[in-house]
């Protein structure tokens, strides 16, 4: 999976030279809540919804309202805006764009072709990625299974499931855990009813526990 398939495109961006109120405003407008920076066609930064809140001024300030709007009128993009901003391009995997995001706790990649900006993908973008992926909230029954060591007991598994009819939405290993020595087989089906599949998974000396979903 590549991040052009996912990306949200055309992406709304803003010059360094926009003043704080009219980003505020793109923000409002378009229900975003980051905006990145391009000049003369390159990308030079990314201004978020927190970095304007953080340079408005307090309420208890002792500026008058016009003081105020003097200055937040001669504040600039350019001068809140978060430099060195890691992006990603069309062609970089989902799994690359999600471990960058995550090791350096970033929320938002902006998708660079060149020297231009074609797209932005975030974490809710990787999160539902990451949902239809797995299948989640589609009907059927996941199954946890233990394998105890054994080799080729996916095949054994996808045997037993072809023998009942029944199709596999998704198949993945579950994120290591310090009380397991081996990872869990997650298995989703299409069917409500597993009972006849549990049974023979069992009967291999499986370890088989439904989820409830």
């Amino acid at each position: 999976m590549l991040v052009r398939e996912y990306m949200s495109s055309p992406v709304i961006t803003v010059a360094p030279d926009t003043s704080i109120q009219d980003a505020e405003k793109m923000l409002r407008e378009h229900q975003i809540r980051r905006l990145p920076v391009v000049d003369k066609g390159k990308l030079v930064g990314i201004v978020t919804q927190n970095r304007l809140r953080d340079v408005a001024p307090s309420p208890a300030t002792s500026l008058s309202v016009w003081e105020l709007n003097y200055l937040l009128a001669k504040m600039k993009v350019k001068d809140v805006m978060q430099k060195n901003v890691l992006s990603v391009t069309p062609d970089t995997t989902i799994e690359a764009a999600a471990i960058l995001g995550q090791s350096k706790g970033v929320g938002t990649l902006p998708v660079v072709e060149g020297d231009r900006v074609v797209g932005v993908i975030t974490t809710t973008d990787l999160y539902r990625i990451l949902t239809d992926v797995l299948g989640f909230g589609e009907a059927g029954a996941r199954l946890r299974i233990n394998d105890r060591g054994r080799k080729g007991f996916q095949t054994e598994i996808t045997e037993i499931i072809n023998k009942h009819g029944a199709t596999i939405v998704s198949m993945f290993y579950t994120a290591p855990r310090p009380t397991a020595a081996k990872k869990d087989l997650v298995v989703h089906l299409d069917v409500t009813d597993p009972g006849r599949i549990v049974n023979d998974l069992k009967a291999k000396g499986l370890e088989v526990t439904v989820l409830s979903r």
